[in-house]
């Protein structure tokens, strides 16, 4: 009995003094477990085999802005380190501790360091905005002659990729709803067109985005370094059905691609083309022309019986 005794009042004092311990330390407690619940959601975040990553670029246009977002990102967090760090340091060091003590010394500011840190962000700034300036130019000239033409029409809420170099033999395009073909190592231009309302063209893993605006004719290039399918999606709320507005772009090599373009131009030459409506017309009418019209006999005229007065 005295054991068992002796060990209840130990877990009794062990539990008091961390209860104790815990309100003393509530403070300083709160501020750290709330970080480590912001770490516990960043770290959740960085899963990269995800459909839409914009950090897993598979090419150049998407390479190039990766890159330049790490060359803009990797100063900015050196920045911010340096500045909550500098008012952490502050707030701890410089705090009241003698509600009863004077307050400090007063003084105007310091001229040297409010001309550094006034001349050391313009530099900076200058620095990040000449290579972001060359590549807005980089990435805004045009696809050049060499490129691979596709015609986009959106609407809600759906995606249709037209080939304006596989047509039928009445010179039709091949329609593509839902998904298109491209070859890989090849800059191909998609020219977007709105039947609608504005929409957003947006591959992730290729690209950034681009507004799809009705009556005016953006072009976007991209290119894929190797073949895959890459999920893209409408990035502008275009109604209702916004989020099912989606498309998937194939990246095929130059060989599958190849035999892809010509099992597509086969299928089209196989198919008929569509009676045109007027020669449909022209011919219902020749055949109602041509049908011999009912003679129809005409009835004798009744004589008329003449009556007395």
């Amino acid at each position: 009995w005295y054991l068992i005794i002796t060990a209840n009042w130990s877990a009794n004092s062990i539990v008091m003094n961390v209860l104790r311990n815990l309100r003393h330390n509530a403070p300083r407690l709160v501020p750290a477990l709330l970080l480590l619940v912001l770490l516990a959601l960043l770290v959740t975040g960085c899963e990269a085999k995800v459909p839409q990553n914009t950090f897993d670029a598979q090419g150049e246009v998407a390479r190039k802005q990766r890159d330049l977002f790490y060359l803009a990102m990797w100063p900015a967090i050196v920045v911010m380190i340096g500045v909550l760090g500098g008012i952490v340091i502050m707030c701890l060091r410089f705090r009241e501790r003698d509600p009863n003590s004077r307050p400090p010394k007063q003084i105007h500011g310091n001229t040297k360091l409010e001309i550094t840190w006034t001349i050391a962000p313009a530099v900076l700034l200058l620095g990040l905005g000449v290579p972001m300036v060359g590549m807005i130019y980089d990435l805004g000239e045009a696809p050049g002659p060499d490129a691979y033409y596709i015609d986009v029409i959106s609407q809600r809420y759906s995606w249709s990729f037209e080939y304006p170099e596989i047509t039928d033999p009445s010179g039709l395009p091949l329609n593509v709803p839902g998904e298109a073909h491209i070859p890989t190592g090849k800059r191909v231009a998609f020219r977007l067109h709105s039947v609608d309302v504005i929409h957003s063209f947006w591959v992730p893993r290729l690209g950034g985005k681009l507004d799809v605006v009705p009556n005016m004719n953006n072009v976007l290039w991209l290119k894929a370094d190797n073949p895959d399918s890459f999920a893209g999606q409408c990035a502008e709320l275009c109604g209702i059905e916004h989020a099912n507005m989606k498309f998937v772009i194939i990246a095929d090599s130059p060989e599958d691609f190849a035999k892809w373009e010509q099992e597509q131009r086969a299928t089209l030459n196989a198919t008929p083309p569509p009676t045109p409506v007027a020669s449909a017309t022209a011919s219902a009418t020749a055949t109602v022309a041509a049908s011999p019209t009912p003679t129809i006999a005409a009835s004798p005229t009744p004589t008329p019986t003449p009556t007395g007065s």
